[in-house]
């Protein structure tokens, strides 16, 4: 199991798990530890589907929190497949990564944090969960970012029996980054292309100001660590069941990216839905896909839901485990 050096000593004796009931199916669950703590919602399905599986699901980028929404709002994505889960008899929790929402800490900068430590945060409720009696397997689903976080979690923690890349991408993220921007003028996409020369080789990065908030000297460490992982080359070594999830909408990772993941996974399937957008909703056009982006009542595509339901039935608990 791998942990960076600042989270690998085990710390289950500083850990305090607090469930605070909030209706007869959400729990808030913490875990604290060294300045400050971690803290998700817990959905306890009453009448468990396909036995007693447990989905946990990983917030993509940025200050994205628990419910898939960011301060400004959002479309509440994960919140949904949480909901829409558990009325199938499917049990989900999510969290908040660090200093976001109600996971916060008092000592952690944002020159500090690097992409393991996101995975590590992740391999903490794993193995807080892989112990609870209630579920008999745990399948993680990650979302655009947060969908190699989940993957690396699945590699390095033992307590997980599959995977859900849910418009995850298939290439480092610079290079999906410089895709993203082949709309940019070209100066734009030629300074981006440097500073990612740079910033990989370990070297002093002067981001211009046109470039700040992708480029600003606090967040390049944490680009460099994001950067040196292929999604593909990682998801080739698990052996679990994998789901790779693709909407034909979607305005930030691709077709591309599925055919990477999905080739490369052992045990791979594939689901894609024409009509679909990044955040997993239904759009009929490119102003629709960006309405729907802070649209937190817009349901998500109902093909999603059923091709999830369909695959985490045939995902078998590890009988080492439990």
């Amino acid at each position: 199991m791998f942990c960076p050096p600042c989270l690998r000593m085990r710390i289950s004796f500083l850990l305090a798990l607090l469930p605070v009931l909030l209706t007869a199916q959400d729990q808030i669950m913490r875990l604290d530890l060294p300045g400050g703590g971690m803290e998700g919602s817990l959905r306890v399905a009453g009448e468990p589907a396909a036995g007693r599986p447990l989905v946990i699901f990983v917030a993509g980028s940025g200050p994205t929190d628990r419910n898939g929404n960011q301060p400004q709002g959002g479309a509440a994505t994960l919140k949904l497949l949480a909901d829409s889960l558990a009325q199938r008899g499917v049990s989900t929790f999510r969290y908040d990564k660090r200093n976001i929402g109600r996971s916060v800490f008092d000592s952690i900068r944002e020159e500090d944090l690097r992409f393991d430590t996101l995975v590590s945060d992740l391999g903490l409720w794993i193995e807080y969960f892989e112990d609870d009696d209630r579920f008999d397997r745990i399948i993680l689903a990650g979302h655009s970012e947060g969908a190699l976080v989940a993957t690396l979690a699945a590699d390095r923690y033992p307590g997980v029996d599959g995977l859900v890349t849910l418009a995850g991408a298939g290439r480092t993220a610079d290079t999906l980054i410089m895709i993203q921007l082949e709309r940019q003028p070209p100066f734009i996409r030629e300074a981006a292309d440097s500073l990612f020369r740079l910033i990989r080789a370990g070297q002093p990065a002067e981001s211009p100001p046109f470039l700040m908030a992708l480029f600003r000297p606090s967040v390049q460490p944490y680009l460099r660590s994001w950067m040196m992982y292929d999604p593909a080359e990682w998801i080739a070594r698990l052996e679990m069941p994998v789901l790779v999830v693709q909407g034909g909408q979607d305005l930030q990772v691709f077709a591309e990216d599925a055919d990477r993941l999905a080739g490369s996974a052992r045990d791979g399937t594939r689901l894609d839905i024409q009509d679909m957008n990044h955040i997993l909703k239904a759009v009929s056009d490119q102003d629709d896909n960006i309405r729907s982006y802070t649209d937190a009542e817009r349901p998500l595509h109902p093909l999603l839901i059923s091709g999830l339901m369909e695959w985490i039935q045939l995902v078998d608990p590890n009988p080492e485990r439990k």
